[in-house]
């Protein structure tokens, strides 16, 4: 017989009655006092229950034969062997509880784990379920989801923190040009506003291509600048041939095209089947007078706003949208811009008034920045660093620091040198720190570059370019870019030409 605990014959051997299992009398006295329990079931086991065992003379011999280190034959060191044998004792007990905890824990363990195994199976199984009445909805639009205005603005701002993030818009390294090359007139339609399409590539560089329309009859022709050096001419068939023209043509997001005809009807197409996809009748009493798809925020709504402020997101597949401003304004806007993070709108008049709108917060006043007295608005264009905003008038540059209080200027405005009328025509780039001017005069072309130093403007005289005398009285100038490259649009009346510029 042997010892459950230390797997050894017992000197003094005494049973279990709960578990019927043999012990040493010394080892299974003390598991009880330590635990009040049997060290095989486990239930509980007083001292007084332990029966001991008397071995038969047989049996005797050996355990003393068995147990004895020396076999009596050295009895000077009895305490020595006394001193080893309850060391031995104390780790045979100590191995077996360490043996039992680890079997508990093991079956624990076992337990946790199928648990686990299980709460998967079971999120899988509601995974598929949700997955399948999220099909179900996709293909039923009478079930469609309900978004509240508030639901939607968080979306706005999640979605533009998300732009933002991205980085900020590398400015191209100006003076940019040292040759040129004019391309073919084309023609266009000067009474259809058109907004240029920009969109930031991987390496964090604005591409900003011009669009021009030119609307007979029957199609609408688009004249688009894909690089610094070749247009590409687009003809989409005009969805109400006969009966009206554009007034306002603007590029949407997923390659759309928003058409505003007269009397607010919208007509959005698809340019890769060249279809007409939805129309819309905006309800607005006053006239639209911007539009606009962003590309990277809030990709599956535009904006459009009216003449008194009403703006409007409004989805491009269904019916839903959501009031921004009621509008009501004593100001009669002309045009809009809207700011790279989709968050600031500026609406303004050819008279001077400039208002912007804080887009998250829903019916907040606007804050109107200070033009000046008889001042005239050509155009308003918020910089690809997010931090100015531009307004070009007739003959002068004034440049807003929107990181400040309203009205703070980030430079003192500029008046270009030439002042007779029609004498010279400007843009500014997308960082409001360079300006390309042709003068009709002697039919030549400047870059004019701000200077921090001296908070004032400067001709680059090295860049100037002299071009052909027959290009003729421009009206008008816009500069484009895109893949590295630069190009100034030169508008007439009811023609434009294309100087490519290269370094």
């Amino acid at each position: 017989m042997f010892c459950a605990i230390s797997g050894k014959v017992p000197r003094k051997p005494v049973l279990s009655p709960s578990s019927k299992t043999v012990f040493e009398k010394s080892l299974l006295e003390q598991y009880v006092k330590d635990t009040g329990k049997d060290p095989i079931t486990n239930g509980p086991l007083s001292l007084e229950e332990i029966i001991e065992i008397v071995p038969s003379a047989q049996q005797a011999s050996l355990i003393e034969s068995t147990n004895s280190a020396t076999l009596k034959a050295n009895y000077s060191i009895p305490n020595l062997l006394t001193s080893l044998q309850n060391e031995w004792d104390a780790i045979m007990l100590e191995n077996f509880k360490l043996r039992s905890t680890l079997d508990s824990l093991t079956k624990k363990l076992s337990t946790v784990s199928y648990e686990r195994d299980a709460a998967k199976l079971v999120a899988a199984q509601v995974m598929m379920e949700n997955d399948e009445i999220t099909r179900g909805l996709s293909k039923s639009p009478e079930q469609s989801v309900v978004v509240t205005r508030e639901e939607f603005l968080q979306g706005l701002l999640q979605s533009s923190r998300e732009f933002v993030a991205r980085g900020k818009a590398k400015a191209f390294k100006w003076p940019i040009f040292q040759h040129f090359e004019v391309l073919p007139a084309q023609r266009y339609s000067s009474s259809v506003k058109t907004y240029p399409y920009k969109e930031l590539d991987s390496s964090m560089n604005y591409s900003k291509w011009t669009s021009m329309c030119l609307c007979d009859a029957n199609s609408l022709q688009f004249t688009e600048l894909k690089n610094a050096d070749s247009i590409t001419t687009v003809t989409i068939p005009n969805p109400h041939a006969g009966q009206k023209q554009p007034v306002v043509v603007s590029k949407g997001s997923h390659n759309r095209l928003l058409l505003l005809y007269p009397d607010n009807h919208l007509t959005i197409m698809d340019l890769t089947t060249k279809k007409a996809i939805r129309e819309i009748d905006i309800n607005s009493a006053n006239q639209v007078v911007y539009m606009h798809g962003h590309n990277e925020v809030n990709t599956e709504y535009f904006i459009w706003a009216d003449s008194k402020g009403t703006i409007v997101f409004q989805s491009y597949t269904d019916d839903s949208h959501y009031m921004i401003n009621t509008g009501g304004s004593n100001v009669e806007y002309n045009h809009g811009a809207l700011h790279k993070d989709s968050l600031l709108l500026a609406l303004y008049s050819l008279d001077g008034i400039v208002d912007v709108y804080n887009l998250s917060s829903p019916d907040q006043t606007s804050s109107r920045f200070p033009i000046g007295e008889d001042a005239k608005i050509k155009e308003v264009k918020f910089s690809d660093n997010g931090y100015w905003m531009v307004v070009k008038g007739s003959q002068t540059v004034t440049c807003f620091d929107l990181r400040k209080d309203v009205g703070t200027l980030a430079y003192p405005t500029y008046t270009l040198p030439e002042t007779e009328a029609g004498a010279v025509v400007y843009d500014v780039d997308e960082f409001g720190k360079n300006a390309i001017v042709y003068s009709n005069e002697d039919r030549s072309l400047s870059i004019y570059k701000f200077n921090k130093k001296t908070k004032g403007w400067m001709r680059d005289e090295v860049t100037t370019l002299n071009l052909l005398s027959d290009v003729g009285d421009i009206t008008d100038i816009e500069v484009v870019c895109g893949d590295g490259g630069f190009a100034a649009v030169l508008k007439r009346t009811d023609t434009f030409s294309i100087i490519a510029l290269s370094p």
